[in-house]
């Protein structure tokens, strides 16, 4: 048996190995040949033995030399396809000669038509099954009018052991075929199965790994900040001052970058669903980026918010993505702009805008823009860091929320991101 497997892994060129399923295809095909080859050139020494017919021995044995011999220029074809047409084509042709040398639609050689179609459905695109059965069904309607119509095409009853050997090889190679195409779909299934399960322990690995190592970090930068608030710095040179204070960007940039990998991994089901203060939240969110607003001076306006917004949802994720939207926007707007926080409310949805004056988003970047890790064409306008996470924290952060986020962009004249989510936050049935 090993000698059998080396033999035919020698036959099938690299080419065909380059992706599983193709291999496995491959490989089935060769076995399926090799068998059906060796029975029919067996039947054909068989029958030429007991009834001494030359043409059973040229048909029969010729054939299965044919099909034996053809597994050797499998490396002639650039691909596999190729090769399997060109082989059955052959096939059929002869087969249709076969059947009229021996006796027509009255044949008992028209019985191996239904295992070559059986064998072309099993390793060839349906386009090319679809050809051949159709010339099948010509061809057997066409013989059928002519021998209906009395054309004779010296039809001899067969012997016993004629029918006999037909039936026997024919079932035997159906059976084979069969066995060979199940056999490929539950190797094929194995394999998936152990790639998935393969990749979740792979990916549950590199979850914890990052965890560990986020975990890690933060202690360190935790306590860089903390050493950088020790000095006084009404004690130090300007270029001192400068340097300290690219130690607190680095420093906060590196912990923003921990944060946002944490959060791109992070999402799950188990929400705490609550009653939210909506005017609350964007109060408090406004009030936490005027130092970094200021800096850039850019105006935080909210507009709708005399009346109260009241919101069945995970008050946490909201804050999240509300966070990364005022966060980008502030970062990716010009100095001197302004930023504006618009809400409103239905019967059945809330809505929250941000409305700002940056560069916006060309047709390239809407393509990928809430991919994770794709930095795209605007950039930060006063010297922050961008890790191409946001958007995509913020869209599967809206996904959890049972939400949709939209946005409008104008090229150069900035871009205005709306969350709408539903009022009451469905059940499971309901979303």
């Amino acid at each position: 048996m090993k000698a059998f497997n080396i033999f035919i892994n020698n036959l099938i060129p690299d080419r065909f190995r380059v992706t599983y399923e193709l291999n496995t295809k491959v490989r089935g095909a060769i076995i399926s040949q090799i068998v059906i080859g060796t029975i029919l050139t067996s039947v054909g020494l068989l029958l030429w033995y007991f009834e001494k017919k030359s043409l059973e021995l040229y048909l029969n044995t010729g054939v299965g030399v044919f099909i034996l011999l053809s597994i050797f220029s499998l490396k002639v074809f650039k691909s596999f396809e190729s090769y399997i047409n060109i082989v059955l084509s052959a096939g059929y042709l002869v087969l249709f000669a076969f059947i009229l040398l021996t006796g027509g639609l009255y044949s008992d050689a028209s019985f191996w038509l239904a295992l070559l179609v059986s064998i072309n459905i099993t390793y060839t695109k349906p386009k090319h099954s679809f050809f051949w059965i159709s010339v099948v069904i010509l061809f057997m309607g066409a013989l059928f009018y002519a021998q209906s119509s009395g054309l004779d095409f010296n039809f001899e009853a067969a012997s016993y052991a004629k029918k006999g050997a037909t039936f026997i090889s024919f079932f035997t190679l159906l059976i084979i075929v069969t066995y060979s195409y199940s056999k490929i779909n539950n190797t094929k299934n194995s394999y998936h199965l152990e790639i998935i399960s393969r990749h979740k322990r792979l990916l549950k690995e590199r979850d914890d790994l990052m965890s560990i190592i986020a975990h890690d970090m933060k202690s360190p930068l935790r306590r860089i900040e903390g050493l950088i608030g020790v000095f006084n710095t009404e004690n130090l040179t300007k270029e001192q001052k400068e340097v300290l204070k690219r130690l607190d960007s680095t420093a906060l940039e590196s912990k923003q970058l921990i944060d946002d990998l944490l959060e791109a991994k992070s999402f799950n089901s188990n929400l705490t669903i609550e009653n939210v203060n909506i005017n609350e939240l964007v109060s408090d969110l406004k009030n936490g980026f005027l130092p970094l607003s200021n800096k850039k001076n850019i105006r935080i306006i909210t507009r709708g918010l005399r009346s109260k917004i009241y919101l069945e949802t995970s008050s946490y994720e909201l804050n999240r993505i509300l966070d990364n939207l005022l966060s980008n926007a502030i970062k990716f707007s010009p100095f001197d702009t302004r930023i504006e926080i618009i809400c409103a409310q239905n019967e059945k949805f809330t809505s929250i805008s941000f409305q700002d004056h940056g560069p916006g988003f060309n047709a390239d970047d809407e393509t990928k823009m809430f991919q994770m890790f794709q930095k795209l064409t605007a950039r930060p306008t006063g010297g922050e860091s961008s890790t191409g996470l946001g958007l995509s924290i913020i869209k599967n952060l809206t996904s959890l929320l049972k939400g949709e986020l939209k946005y409008v962009t104008k090229p150069g004249k900035g871009t205005t991101f709306t969350l709408m989510l539903p009022n009451k936050f469905p059940s499971n049935n309901q979303s």
